[in-house]
């Protein structure tokens, strides 16, 4: 039984370490790594992220966007992505976040709009494995139509930054992944009035485990701030928030999930009462993502 004992063992770490992780497999929900697909190689994506609850009222909103990356050469890869939401919230007069006497998000909306587009480019400068730290530059730039937040029509632009980092240890089994990001955004509302504009700096980072052949369990964080110059204003902090939770990966020979659960535990409390010590106006208490991909 003891020799019978330590064969299982044997194989089962065995196949911990072979079993391999595909070219920018998405470890965890938010914080992803280093490597880029290889040069003709392509990947659909499908992201569905659950928002839920603000401060008062009913909200509820879907995130959806549908990707497909390819491979230029071995360190560069494009995407393009459709972008879509869906809203269900019921926050009458007094607005689902904000103070009582000066509500936001306020009124009643249920449906589903096609928002816009996203084009994507990544660079790895550095390979987790051969250089032994990742380190990867990212772009987006995204055109939208509609608010994520409230569903009103309107004109958005976003330019996207990241720098990305990917360290992995015991021989592939255990990833740290970090990215520094920066967000430029516009925002016109359809019914006229002038141009919102905002910068928002985000930490994000995260490890992920393989606890068995093709599955990882991880965790992940992050924290952000944003600066504002509303319509008719000028430049002034707005918030920040803290993030962090679970993830479960599944990766298979052709196509990997990764499921994510976060939390927002801190931010500035717009509601002028502190009552929970959250942001509950650009955010919500809680996130749900499901990431699935297929590769070609």
């Amino acid at each position: 039984m003891n020799s019978l004992t330590r064969l299982a063992t044997t194989t089962f770490a065995s196949l911990m370490l072979a079993t391999p992780v595909l070219a920018d497999e998405n470890l965890l929900g938010y914080t992803i790594g280093a490597e880029t697909l290889p040069k003709g190689g392509a990947e659909a994506y499908l992201w569905i992220t659950h928002h839920g609850d603000k401060r008062r009222g009913s909200y509820a909103a879907q995130y959806l966007r549908a990707e497909y990356e390819y491979g230029l050469s071995d360190r560069t890869s494009v995407s393009a992505y459709l972008n879509a939401y869906r809203h269900a919230y019921d926050c009458g007069e007094e607005g689902c976040a904000g103070p009582l006497d000066e509500g936001e998000i306020t009124g009643s909306l249920h449906k589903t709009q096609l928002s816009g587009f996203s084009l994507e480019t990544k660079h790895m400068l550095l390979s987790p494995y051969k250089d032994d730290l990742g380190l990867a530059l990212y772009g987006e730039v995204t055109y939208d139509t509609i608010d994520s937040i409230t569903g009103e029509k309107g004109t958005g632009f976003e330019l996207e930054g990241k720098v990305i980092f990917q360290k992995p240890y015991m021989d592939g089994q255990l990833q740290w992944l970090s990215n520094i990001e920066i967000e430029a955004e516009s925002w016109k509302p359809e019914g006229g009035g002038n141009t919102e504009y905002s910068i928002a700096p985000r930490f994000r980072t995260g490890v992920a485990y393989r606890f068995a052949p093709n599955w990882f369990v991880g965790a992940e964080g992050w924290i952000d701030a944003e600066i504002l110059n509303p319509a008719n204003g000028s430049w002034e902090f707005d918030h920040w928030d803290l993030f962090a939770g679970p993830s479960l990966h599944y990766g298979g020979k052709d196509w990997w999930a990764t499921l994510t659960w976060a939390t927002q535990l801190a931010g500035s409390d717009e509601s002028n009462d502190n009552s929970t010590g959250r942001h509950l106006a650009d955010h919500e208490k809680y996130e749900v993502r499901l990431k699935i991909g297929y590769n070609f």
